[in-house]
C-alpha cells in the first residue's frame, strides 16, 4: 500500500507542477499570441482589399468590421472576420467587400484544421482567387467541376464538406454584414 501511496503522490507532483509551468508560460506568451493574430488579421485585411492603405475599426450590434481607405481617405470597401464550423473544426475567414456590398474583393482563410492535403486546400491562392469579384448581392454557389454560371464556386476534389461549409460561412457573414447596414448601406 506504501508504494501505491508514494507512487500517486509523485504523479500528483508532476501533474501540479506541470500545470504551474505551462500556466506560467502561457502569461508569458499570451500577449506576444495576440499581437501575433492581430498583425495576421491586419495583413489578410489589406490582402482582401486591393488599395487600402488604412482602416478603421468599428462596431454595429454584435458584429465587427474594418472600413478600409486609400491614401487619399476615400472608402475602398469593408473587411470582415467571418468563423463556423468546418469538416472538423472551426474555419476563420477574413472577407473583404467594396464600399457598396456589391462585389466581393477577396478572402483569405487566416485559421482552420482541415484535413492536410484536402480540406487544407481552402486557405491555397487558387482556391481563394475564386472568390475575388464574385457578386456579394447574391449567394455564392458551390459546384462540382468546372463553373458554368456567375457566383460558383468550384469544389475542391475530395474536400466538399470543407468548401461548402466556407461558401456557406461567407455567405451568412456578409448576409449579416447587410443587415447592420455597414458601408455605403446606412
Amino acid at each position: 500500500m506504501k508504494k501505491g501511496l508514494k507512487i500517486t503522490l509523485t504523479l500528483t507532483l508532476i501533474a501540479v507542477l506541470s500545470g504551474a509551468i505551462l500556466a506560467e508560460v502561457y502569461k508569458v506568451t499570451v500577449e506576444d499570441i495576440k499581437a501575433n493574430q492581430k498583425k495576421e488579421i491586419e495583413e489578410a485585411v489589406f490582402s482582401v482589399l486591393p488599395g487600402a492603405k488604412e482602416y478603421k475599426r468599428e462596431t454595429r450590434g454584435s458584429r465587427e468590421f474594418f472600413k478600409c481607405f486609400d491614401d487619399k481617405a476615400e472608402l475602398r470597401g469593408i473587411a470582415f472576420v467571418a468563423e463556423g464550423i468546418g469538416y472538423q473544426d472551426i474555419i476563420k475567414v477574413v472577407v473583404g467587400v467594396d464600399s457598396g456590398l456589391s462585389k466581393i474583393t477577396g478572402i483569405r482563410v487566416i485559421a482552420h484544421n482541415e484535413t492536410p492535403g484536402l480540406g487544407a486546400k481552402i486557405s491555397e491562392g487558387w482556391f481563394e482567387e475564386q472568390f475575388k469579384g464574385l457578386s456579394a448581392a447574391v449567394r455564392l454557389d458551390l459546384v462540382k467541376g468546372e463553373p458554368d454560371k456567375k457566383n460558383q464556386i468550384q469544389a475542391i476534389t475530395g474536400a466538399t464538406i470543407s468548401s461548402q461549409a466556407l461558401v456557406d460561412i461567407i455567405n451568412k457573414e456578409i448576409e449579416d454584414i447587410k443587415k447592420h447596414k455597414v458601408g455605403n448601406c446606412d
